[in-house]
């Protein structure tokens, strides 16, 4: 007749097994995704030679002086301010087709290097030299670009109302 089974010795592995077993696991995923591996240590190498990992590392060595400063800014006045103004800005650009943003953008930097230059602001204009500068074309399309812009503006703000 056969003996009954009274204990059973259960096998724990100690620590050097555990870490031999746990080395086994790491090295049978690498090898299952080299590849990947391979490309992921390629980028790691160029964020080091950028010096991003190290403003990395030290913003989360510093993380909590970081987060000090930044509630210390928030904290100042006029931050909410600033804060929901960019949202607007944000909310604005977002809103603007970006070829007649640049077109309105090119004018006004136009516009901005003729005001400024040192050769035009020799004599001061009369006011028949403002009349024929209104004349002239591209004073005209500025003016009827304004005029536009104005009309515009004030259908959007009568249609908020």
């Amino acid at each position: 007749m056969a003996k009954a089974i009274t204990h059973i010795e259960k096998h724990i592995p100690d620590h050097v097994e555990e870490e031999a077993q746990a080395i086994q696991q790491i090295l049978e995923a690498a090898a299952k995704h080299r590849d990947a591996l391979l490309s992921f240590m390629d980028v790691l190498e160029e964020l080091k030679q950028l010096g991003i990992l190290d403003a990395i590392q030290g913003a989360l060595k510093n993380s909590k002086q970081i987060a000090l400063i930044g509630v210390d800014q928030l904290n100042k006045p006029g931050a909410h301010r600033i804060i929901k103004n960019g949202m607007g800005a944000v909310s604005f650009l977002s809103q603007m087709e970006p070829g007649k943003l640049q077109t309105l953008l090119n004018g006004v930097i136009a516009g901005v290097d003729h005001a400024v230059d040192p050769g035009a602001a020799q004599k001061k204009p009369g006011l028949w030299d403002m009349f024929r500068t209104i004349r002239q074309p591209e004073a005209m399309s500025s003016l009827n670009m304004m005029t536009r812009f104005l009309q515009g503006m004030g259908s959007g703000l009568n249609n908020r109302h």
